[in-house]
């Protein structure tokens, strides 16, 4: 089934007729305690727009709750001061998976996800200690493991959430423990790269990505980092006599490098390396997804961005038009 209609396509007032990716579904009872409304957002690889669903028959709240995607007929009816749309939707219809092109609706990476899978191999290569090839190896010598590496996302949301993303994560990763190892010799590099390349693969199990991203239940119960843990425990005992102190010390980094307790860490960086990756991968995330926001606020024409939930902030959008006229003033003196 050919998609006609993308997101970017949509303005204030723009009639909606085509199927769309239904996200973060929920349904809220007015105050008379009777009328039920369904708000969701409708996507697709483009983007996302709010939408709303006035008044929906008790009978089928449950149906509407599980439906993925949908025909949806309705009009763009809003435009909010950030410059975000909003829908009222008339009809919602059910769509069998069969009939779709689901490269319609799932994000992807604009990176040559094979070069950047060339740079993983390449740092591979580099490194000369035996136990931390070894490992690398195992997981990435798995054509299996390759291929969903290749392919995960690195988020739902806030930074590379698209196909590819993960991998595009993790070199940009890499590049930036390379400079810090530059800079800060008393860094043992090649543990620092090992562990940039190994930190997120629990993230292929994660969440799901054949249709839809979203989590997978072992994503919601377990996350990404216990699941991390527990692959490269299952490697190690397939690799003889691996040192068991550089083990404690993988495991340790692994564990710790999201840097606090209240974001998912189970133990705070305790050593070197370990601090060092946590900071660049907090870099890295961080950056990535303010690009993120910049781009996808790109249409609005406005000077700030929406209020952004991770940054607890609006951002300035126009910090590019500025040093861009500013450096062309430069260059004409």
């Amino acid at each position: 089934m050919v998609k006609k209609q993308m997101v970017t396509d949509l303005n204030l007032n723009t009639r909606i007729n085509d199927i769309f990716l239904l996200k973060d579904v929920e349904f809220k009872v007015r105050r008379d305690k009777k009328t039920i409304d369904m708000f969701f957002k409708i996507a697709d690889k483009a983007g996302e727009i709010e939408a709303i669903n006035w008044d929906v028959p008790n009978d089928r709240v449950e149906k509407l709750s599980k439906i993925k995607f949908a025909r949806v007929q309705g009009y763009v009816t809003k435009k909010k001061i950030d410059g975000t749309l909003q829908a009222t939707v008339s009809s919602l219809t059910e769509t069998p998976p069969l009939d779709l092109d689901y490269s319609d609706y799932l994000p992807q990476s604009k990176k040559d996800l094979d070069e950047l899978m060339n740079i993983v191999y390449s740092n591979i290569e580099l490194i000369k200690n035996i136990y931390l090839k070894k490992l690398l190896k195992a997981f990435f010598d798995d054509q299996e493991f390759v291929e969903k590496f290749k392919k995960a996302p690195a988020a739902t949301k806030v930074h590379q959430p698209y196909l590819g993303g993960l991998l595009e994560h993790t070199c940009n990763l890499v590049k930036i423990c390379e400079t810090m190892g530059d800079i800060y010799k008393e860094i043992n590099r090649e543990f620092l790269i090992t562990m940039a390349l190994l930190h997120d693969i629990g993230k292929i199990r994660e969440y799901t990505y054949d249709r839809v991203i979203e989590y997978t239940d072992e994503g919601k119960l377990l996350g990404h980092i216990a699941i991390g843990l527990e692959m490269i425990d299952q490697k190690i005992k397939n690799l003889n006599n691996f040192p068991p102190d550089l083990e404690l010390m993988i495991k340790h980094t692994l564990l710790s490098h999201h840097g606090r307790f209240e974001f998912g860490s189970p133990k705070l960086p305790s050593i070197l390396t370990a601090i060092a990756l946590h900071y660049a991968d907090e870099i890295e995330a961080k950056i990535s997804g303010f690009i993120n926001i910049k781009e996808e606020s790109g249409n609005f024409n406005e000077k700030w961005s929406k209020w952004i939930w991770w940054l607890e902030r609006p951002v300035y959008l126009d910090e590019e038009i500025i040093l861009k006229d500013k450096i062309s003033e430069t260059e004409e003196d």
